[in-house]
């Protein structure tokens, strides 16, 4: 009996748990995958630094109020806190209406708003996306995840970390 418990048990139980409703592949991210996918216009990656980094970006409406440069204050802590993996990651803001400026100014942040040649086939590209959260985009410029504005800085920094660990690119 204790043979056939220790041969036939492992099987039963496996059996169980798959005809009992077990998911073992659960959602573990914290954002939510884009869909349907969209991918950025090619002219984005030939023209800036973006082509070959994960960027977090912020997508507004309007003028950048207290929320939106919450937002982007998160997507810097979140790129300071990957450590040696900070240069494969770049921050911009998309603003639909009006111009990309924002309370602090930052060099390294990437602004895209209606002004700017760039910034309405950005713009045109993102036109079927809810705007006021935060995205991530890869290397290639496909939409990758999306976040509300107010964002958990340490779940978001979660997923960007096991993105730049299992990518081979940027």
């Amino acid at each position: 009996m204790l043979l056939a418990g220790v041969f036939f048990g492992p099987f039963i139980i496996a059996t169980v748990l798959y005809f009992g409703g077990y998911e073992r592949n659960a959602q573990v991210n914290y954002g939510r995958f884009v869909s349907p996918e969209i991918a950025l216009p090619a002219q984005l990656h030939f023209n800036t630094e973006l082509r070959s980094r994960w960027t977090l970006f912020v997508l507004s409406e309007g003028v950048c109020d207290g929320q939106c440069n919450e937002a982007l204050t998160t997507i810097t802590q979140v790129r300071l806190a990957t450590g040696r993996e900070i240069d494969r990651i770049a921050r911009a803001l998309v603003v639909r209406k009006g111009a990309a400026t924002a309370a602090a100014d930052d060099d390294a942040l990437y602004r895209f708003d209606a002004n700017a040649e760039l910034g309405k086939s950005v713009i045109t590209a993102l036109a079927a996306l809810p705007t006021d959260k935060i995205y991530i985009m890869d290397p290639v410029g496909n939409l990758v995840l999306s976040y509300p504005l107010n964002a958990d800085r340490k779940r978001l920094h979660g997923d960007l970390k096991k993105l730049l660990k299992l990518s081979r690119i940027g």
